[in-house]
């Protein structure tokens, strides 16, 4: 199994991680939820899992991995941004995998979560609309006396995105990136 997978993280943290994000992402697409009986024991599982494989150094490792991977997300959470499934699912991916792989996934979570975000806006034909409307509002900010728009019109359904889709996507994209350094070299050049 060690071949398939990058020394960075491990062939069995990584198997955790397969197993967790897949699972994530189809109980978001299916019920639109992302469990705690799954999250939890998950980031518990990080931290036996990297004390088991690194002694107690493990016990920081998956540490860090968790801070970096549910602060930010938590920040999003707490202005109304995102699920608090995906936010502990991102700890999770953290706890199991470090801050370095929990840094990248975190990244590529929410580009590809920014691209079906687009994509869902163009499906309803609220795309430009909406961009206008945000240009708008970050104008307000630097224009002074030019009022803000509000990112939503009044009786327009709010738009979601099942993030736990990005995140899983995000998951496999760098465990394949540590393994093969493909996104890391076209980023970094």
């Amino acid at each position: 199994m060690g071949t398939f997978f990058s020394n960075a993280v491990g062939p069995w943290p990584a198997a955790l991680l397969l197993a967790l994000a897949v699972s994530c992402a189809v109980t978001d697409l299916w019920k639109g939820r992302i469990y705690n009986a799954v999250t939890y024991p998950a980031i518990a599982a990080g931290f036996v899992l990297q004390v088991a494989l690194h002694g107690a150094p493990g016990l920081g490792f998956a540490l860090g991995g968790f801070a970096v991977g549910f602060f930010p997300a938590f920040l999003l959470f707490a202005l109304g941004g995102m699920g608090g499934g995906d936010v502990k699912l991102l700890g999770a991916i953290g706890a199991i995998a470090g801050a370095v792989p929990a840094t990248e996934t975190l990244l590529l979570a929410f580009l590809f979560g920014g691209f079906f975000a687009l994509g869902k806006l163009a499906w309803h034909g609220r795309l430009f609309n909406t961009m206008g409307r945000t240009l708008r509002t970050l104008a307000g900010f630097v224009v002074p006396g030019l009022s803000r728009a509000p990112f939503e019109r009044a009786g327009e359904e709010r738009l979601t995105v099942r993030f736990g889709v990005a995140i899983c996507i995000a998951t496999l994209a760098t465990l394949w990136d540590l393994k093969s350094g493909a996104i890391a070299g076209l980023v970094l050049g």
